[in-house]
């Protein structure tokens, strides 16, 4: 069965295909659950809101030209609401901490952690503290320039952007020193 088939089988609410993923990609959800210490509980939620999603991007036509398979696409939703969960635990409100240091926005374990988003989050860690504040903001709390503007007192936005990218620039640099 192609994947057009089986998109059009989700369409009609056949409760046999939907079941048939739900139960193929179970395993390899919790597995990916699993490296990022998510709560079983958690992560079941998670993964039977990824199923609903599923469905209703069907329903909508969104996965009409899918260029994946049909499981590699509902794993991917897993693993944006994967994120999505951790960004929303570990999202701070600067508010509160004007007069200090910038707060620690990789607040999850190095275990948690691959390989990669330790070497982010080191890369991070090494940037100066204005970098570590206007990345922080835009990033994990999704402030827009505008907000990021006031917060941190820049008179004009394009200064502002222009550190921004400097900021994205050294953290890309420091995570690929060959380049």
């Amino acid at each position: 069965m192609n994947e057009n088939n089986i998109v059009e089988r989700i369409k009609q609410n056949d409760t046999a295909t939907i079941k048939k993923i739900y139960l193929e990609n179970k395993l390899s959800f919790f597995k990916l659950a699993n490296r990022y210490s998510i709560p079983n509980e958690v992560a079941l939620d998670i993964y039977q809101d990824s199923i609903v999603a599923l469905v209703e991007n069907a329903r909508k036509n969104s996965i009409d030209d899918l260029k994946s398979s049909i499981n590699t696409y509902f794993i991917g939703i897993g693993k944006f609401m994967i994120f999505n969960y951790l960004k929303a635990k570990k999202t701070v409100d600067l508010s509160e901490f004007e007069n200090t240091a910038v707060t620690e926005s990789f607040s999850i374990d190095d275990e948690a952690l691959n390989e990669r988003e330790v070497a982010l989050k080191k890369a991070y860690e090494q940037l100066g503290e204005q970098c570590q504040k206007i990345l922080s903001l835009f990033y994990f709390e999704n402030k827009k320039l505008e907000e990021i503007q006031t917060i941190l007192n820049y008179e004009n936005k394009d200064v502002l952007k222009s550190q921004k990218s400097r900021c994205i620039s050294h953290l890309k640099k420091s995570l690929n020193p060959k380049k």
